[in-house]
Parts: structure tokens; sequence; C-alpha cells
């Protein structure tokens, strides 16, 4: 299903000051559960996977640095997002100067170990 709405760019309450956009409807009526949801975002005309996060004021996606230098809003802005469930595994794709790096460092392993969103995260 096919989500769309107009969303505004907040920052997310407690010790992390990211800047968030919240998704407006019941996650656990949309994709019946109330942990992390692998999406699809459009934003402005600018695709992106990513990943909808739950907080006690629902679930929101981070606002981060690649979706800001493409749309260039910020906060207290609002978005125009169409928004659906990732339903294909995501594959992570290690570029070969930074496997090499790693590697040279013995680091390689450990990289690997981590949770997907902060091998992607890193990579970026």
């Amino acid at each position: 299903m096919v989500y769309e709405f107009e969303g505004e760019i907040k920052l997310l309450e407690g010790k992390m000051k990211w800047k968030v956009v919240y998704f407006p409807y019941s996650v656990q009526e949309a994709f019946h559960t109330n942990s992390r949801i692998p999406v699809h975002i459009d934003v402005g005309g600018h695709e992106f996977e990513h990943t909808l996060l739950p907080s006690r004021n629902g679930h929101y996606f981070v606002y981060n640095e690649f979706i800001r230098r493409a749309v260039r809003k910020e906060l207290g802005d609002m978005l125009h997002v169409t928004l659906t469930q990732s339903v294909e595994p995501r594959a992570i794709v290690v570029p070969a100067y930074i496997k090499e790096v790693l590697e040279e460092h013995q680091m390689l392993s450990t990289f690997l170990d981590q949770p997907d969103y902060l091998k992607r995260e890193q990579i970026n």
C-alpha cells in the first residue's frame, strides 16, 4: 500500500537531537507491527531507502543529511512524502576501496558483524 502525506520536520524528543518526520498513520494497523519498518520514501521527487523507527510519539524517519541536501528544507518546513514498505531484502554493497582499507586494518569482520543500518550509515 502507498501512503502519501505532508509531514513537518521536527526535533525528536529526548537525548538524540535528530530532525525527524513522523508517520501520521498507525503503524500497527498499516504494517501489523510496532517495530522498525524498512520503507521506500519519495520526498519532493527524490527517492530514498529508509526505516520507520518507533518512539513514544509514533513512528518516524530521520531527516538525514542526504534528504536535506536533496530537498533543501529545514526544521519546521513541510515535506510531501510518499511511503511504501520495502519487502525485498536490502543488500549492503561495500565499495572495493572501503573493503581494502578495512582489510588493511583487520577491521573487515568487525564491520561486517554490525547491523545493516550501521554499515549503511558508515559507508555513506
